[in-house]
């Protein structure tokens, strides 16, 4: 995989958002799948797991996010891997911190969840907003089941209000997001082992989808540069708006044997 760093470098800045096609060959792709596999079949052995997200706690396939996965040994060292935060450094033309979290993602069949519009740095709380997430497709992400979409130069317009969303996984969502949001999103179609990387304050969304037969799954890394720091404030006020959505989330993420 030759990349034009460059290139990608100015279209991430303009527009908050870049495809990197074949981010992962597919010797390592199948590494990464095979791990997430045994990981899975892990977590569906525990019960009252937080860090796992059900759509449908009585439903083992329904399983929609694991947070938290860089405890897991492997993904521990895959985190670190050289691969994913030199990508991130060159991006934010900065030098990046470690990967701050590892997260798995997906959309099961059949349950129709939507990721609501929201900006990851309502979250996150960073200053100055120097961060970013790989999102690694796993699947084949379409329109059919539910693909990222990105509103260009967002990221350049600073924080909207949020409020939450009571979706499973993602409490907050933009309070104040039109129609013409909506229009103005571009979807972004990704095959499995490309990257698809987004800045912490650019507004996105993904549908829901709507087939009967195919997962959407994907693997995202968060980095941060190592000029941005936590505004605290911010976040404890966000940690205290979101606490009883959160409260509810992990009495959701139970699971049965």
């Amino acid at each position: 995989m030759s990349l034009d760093i460059a290139q990608l470098r100015e279209s991430f800045q303009k527009n908050g958002y870049v495809v990197v096609p074949n981010f992962l060959d597919n010797d390592e792709l199948n590494i990464v799948r095979e791990r997430l596999t045994k990981l899975i079949v892990a977590t569906h052995k525990k019960q009252n797991y937080e860090h796992a997200f059900y759509a449908n706690k009585q439903d083992k396939n329904s399983l929609k996010q694991l947070h938290r996965i860089e405890e897991d040994d492997f993904f521990k060292s895959y985190s670190a891997s050289t691969k994913w935060s030199s990508l991130a450094s060159a991006l934010l033309d900065d030098k990046v911190e470690p990967a701050l979290a590892l997260e798995w993602f997906n959309k099961p069949p059949n349950y129709f969840h939507e990721t609501p519009p929201h900006q990851d740095n309502f979250y996150f709380c960073f200053e100055p907003p120097q961060a970013l997430t790989i999102w690694l497709s796993l699947d084949h992400a379409d329109h059919q089941t539910g693909c990222l979409h990105f509103i260009p130069g967002s990221h350049l317009q600073g924080i909207r209000p949020h409020r939450l969303s009571n979706n499973l996984g993602f409490s907050q969502t933009i309070a104040d997001f039109t129609e013409e949001d909506q229009r103005t999103g571009v979807a972004i179609t990704a095959n499995p082992g490309d990257a698809v990387i987004h800045h912490a304050e650019t507004i996105h969304w993904a549908g829901s989808n709507q087939t009967t037969d195919r997962n959407r799954a994907a693997l995202a890394m968060v980095f941060k540069s190592n000029t941005c720091q936590r505004n605290q404030q911010r976040f404890e006020a966000y940690q205290q708006s979101a606490k009883p959505f959160i409260q509810q989330e992990l009495r959701l993420a139970e699971v049965v044997e």
